[in-house]
């Protein structure tokens, strides 16, 4: 089983790490979560990347979680390549 790495834009600046992993554990593995996040202030800098077990898990996450409200913002998700 390889797995497949999300891009997740959108995210508010309170967004946390085990937030993400929370919110994608619902579809399956989640290998690792990481918000991108401001140098000196620490604050998410509005996207990061989900690495899911598989490319199936992934496909449903973007499927259930595209477009959704996650902490009052919209999200955006891809699948990297």
């Amino acid at each position: 089983m390889s797995t497949r790495v999300l891009y997740v834009g959108g995210l508010a600046e309170t967004a946390s790490d085990h937030q993400l992993r929370d919110l994608f554990g619902a579809y399956g593995t989640v290998a690792r979560a990481v918000i991108a996040r401001h140098k000196y202030s620490g604050k998410s800098a509005g996207y990061g990347f989900v690495e899911m077990g598989s490319g199936e898990q992934a496909l449903n996450a973007v499927v259930a979680l595209g477009g959704a409200l996650f902490e009052g913002n919209r999200l955006r998700l891809y699948v990297t390549p």
